[in-house]
């Protein structure tokens, strides 16, 4: 068995502020909600051992917060392919992670990780109405022995996590 974490970068600036979707950075909301849920990933057990995620602004940020929380002393694989990737793409991504690895933490964007997650847990990747916001996060087990088994219907959800309820507002 396998365990996925599938995390959505945390609330990012306004795409009217800037040109480039790529570069938006982390709100200060931003980052105190990845802070919260990366406080909750670093309580989970197997503890998380691969970290890929894409390499926009945001998403980069967000990881920062969760390997400082994690105390992570293996980088993170920044993966051109996950920005603004489908889930089918996200599906090769994570077909290429090392066996050996037991948890795996994916930090991407809607609706690839919306899709992401209706496709393992349900079997396609519209059959679920996942809504994962920003600095959601879900975990999965998935029932494979190696990364290069896994597909659609493999996993089963087991938290679904909404920041909004982790602060209480």
């Amino acid at each position: 068995m396998k365990y996925l974490s599938v995390f959505r970068h945390a609330k990012a600036e306004h795409i009217d502020d800037y040109p480039v979707d790529f570069e938006r950075p982390l709100t200060s909301r931003g980052q105190k909600d990845a802070y919260l849920t990366s406080e909750i990933i670093a309580d989970f057990d197997p503890p998380i051992d691969w970290i890929v995620s894409s390499p926009a602004i945001r998403t980069r940020q967000t990881a920062t917060v969760v390997t400082a929380a994690l105390h992570f002393k293996r980088g993170v694989l920044w993966q051109d392919g996950i920005y603004e990737a489908g889930a089918d793409t996200l599906l090769n991504i994570l077909s290429q992670v090392p066996a050996e690895m037991e948890h795996v933490l994916i930090i991407g964007h809607n609706p690839g990780m919306e899709e992401l997650i209706s496709g393992l847990a349900a079997g396609s990747p519209t059959r679920l109405g996942i809504s994962l916001p920003t600095a959601g996060l879900a975990q999965l087990t998935l029932e494979i022995f190696s990364w290069n088994q896994i597909r659609w219907g493999c996993g089963t959800l087991h938290i679904m996590i909404r920041p909004k309820l982790i602060r209480g507002k």
